[in-house]
């Protein structure tokens, strides 16, 4: 059963997208995002905290977690009601 950090790190993932002028460019990059959630997966905050090196990259972080939204619960195991986390958000080309 994968941890409440994998479920999450992979539904981000499954927000993300590649600007296509980005790959065009062969941009290449990793952003951090800081974001508070509440219990139920709601963003109560968010921002860069370090940038890829790129505008476009870093708008695409921004706009991602708003997409994601709604994220998966906070576990109740956790007993957490609300959490702030700081996760990297990686563009490279294959």
């Amino acid at each position: 059963m994968p941890t409440f950090q994998q479920r999450l790190l992979r539904h981000l993932d499954q927000n993300k997208r590649y600007p296509q002028t980005s790959q065009r460019r062969r941009q290449q990059g990793t952003a951090m995002l800081r974001f508070t959630m509440d219990a139920d997966g709601n963003v109560l905050s968010f921002r860069l905290e370090k940038t890829s090196g790129y505008e476009a990259l870093d708008e695409e972080v921004l706009a991602m977690i708003k997409r994601a939204e709604p994220l998966p619960k906070i576990p109740a195991d956790l007993g957490r009601d609300r959490l702030e986390l700081v996760v990297p958000v990686q563009f490279a080309l294959r």
